[in-house]
């Protein structure tokens, strides 16, 4: 994307990163100097987020879904580290979202950091992405994060990367899971 008006309708009140040329999501942790730390999720920002029934990208209340987008193990556990979504929002972080949209892009430390990862980060990458959609989740605070609880989804939505290391939608909806 080259710039805000080519960014979904949702993100376009987002500010904009100028290094990056991406929308900066509401829950990204922010430095002292208010410089973006895309390497992490405000926890605090997320759960405040989250029950005032707002996305975690755009800050704009839900309508009747919410989207949450993970690793299979996220599905397979019922229980996702960053915040629900609205699903066009979501769907665009699979565009967007460097660590997600490109295989070979490995999620890195933020350049200001201790040299961890964020915690409840992998440096593996799952082979898939998948988003489940539905109609409400709850929230709990787990070792100092937030993690959130999706309830029964309605609808899943699967990414997987192609051979050119781009990740595309694939319409396989059973990714070995049930609602």
């Amino acid at each position: 994307m080259n710039h805000a008006s080519e960014f979904p309708e949702l993100m376009n009140t987002l500010p904009v990163d100028r290094r990056r040329n991406v929308p900066i999501p509401a829950v990204t942790a922010r430095h002292p100097d208010g410089e973006p730390d895309f390497s992490t999720v405000d926890g605090r920002e997320a759960l405040r987020l989250a029950s005032e029934g707002r996305c975690g990208i755009c800050a704009r209340p839900f309508d009747e879904e919410v989207a949450f987008l993970g690793s299979p193990d996220s599905v397979a556990a019922r229980a996702y580290y960053d915040p629900p979504m609205h699903e066009g929002c979501a769907e665009a972080s699979t565009r967007l979202c460097p660590h997600i949209a490109r295989r070979d892009m490995r999620r890195l430390t933020d350049r200001r950091s201790t040299g961890e990862l964020p915690a409840g980060s992998s440096p593996d990458k799952p082979d898939r992405w998948v988003m489940w959609i539905c109609r409400g989740f709850g929230a709990a605070v787990v070792n100092a994060m937030p993690v959130f609880l999706p309830a029964p989804y309605t609808r899943l939505r699967t990414f997987t990367y192609t051979a050119d290391g781009q990740l595309g939608e694939t319409f396989d909806t059973t990714p070995g899971v049930t609602g």
